[in-house]
């Protein structure tokens, strides 16, 4: 993992040798995320209702719509973020995922990880333009860098009442990204390697009310990215056939990392 402003070299994890298919400049990894697309695509062709409510992203994809709309979702606001596959320095073209670390300020998910993105307004054409416009007020980004692929069915925030459409976009170096707004306290890459290492997977448990909340999670050099994000980074590693058997009895409580959570 890196910091977008300071970009050292070398592996994230000793042992580790970056495999040349998650290289960006290869076929493997646009490959993979057309055909990603293309699953996503399927999906709302055959079960419209369902991709509607956030079906695509359950373990299993659900084939039937929910009964009931979600607590919280009845009034759901239309969201996107970007899902950027990039490299890390111009010399570097190990396919990695930008990330932000929120401000500890925010009023919601202070100091989590997430994607550059936010709500749609109503001069964005599209998810896509909401998405990238929400990338270069909140890191810098220069949406010309961005090659965008597509984008996938939406993901439900039922605790922030937003439906999500990830972009999936690809660029070489972003060039020097730094925080914009007051949203991002830290901008980061993460190596696709990493996330997929078998060792830096986690179970998120958090507890609230008697309750137990369980969600995919990834801890890679003492970050953790748990949440809405860890959810969707598992399923798009899933579904691009790249996860590896991990243990989901490593248990991570989000409070250790996030005291005021």
């Amino acid at each position: 993992m890196r910091d977008a402003e300071t970009a050292p070299q070398g592996p994230d994890t000793p042992g580790m040798d970056a495999p040349v298919g998650f290289s960006l400049t290869g076929a493997t990894v646009p490959t993979r995320l057309e055909a990603l697309l293309q699953q996503g695509r399927d999906y709302v062709l055959a079960h419209p209702e369902s991709s509607g409510s956030g079906g695509w992203w359950n373990q299993r994809p659900a084939t039937t719509a929910p009964r009931s709309t979600p607590a919280g979702m009845q009034d759901a606001r239309q969201a996107a973020v970007l899902m950027l596959f990039c490299a890390p320095t111009p010399e570097d073209d190990e396919a990695h995922l930008l990330l932000t670390e929120r401000s500890p300020g925010l009023k919601k998910h202070p100091g989590q990880i997430s994607f550059p993105g936010g709500a749609q307004e109503k001069s964005d054409r599209d998810s896509t333009a909401a998405a990238l416009r929400e990338a270069q007020e909140e890191v810098g980004l220069d949406p010309a860098r961005v090659r965008v692929l597509g984008a996938l069915p939406p993901a439900p925030v039922p605790i922030s009442g937003f439906m999500v459409t990830p972009v999936i976009g690809m660029a070489g170096h972003t060039g020097l990204l730094r925080p914009q707004s007051g949203e991002v306290e830290r901008v980061l890459t993460v190596s696709l390697k990493a996330l997929i290492h078998p060792e830096n997977r986690r179970t998120a448990a958090l507890h609230r009310a008697g309750t137990v909340f369980k969600a995919p999670a990834f801890l890679v050099e003492g970050t953790l990215i748990w949440g809405f994000t860890g959810i969707l980074v598992d399923r798009v590693l899933n579904r691009l056939g790249w996860e590896e058997p991990w243990d989901p009895g490593r248990i991570v409580d989000p409070q250790d990392y996030l005291p005021g959570l």
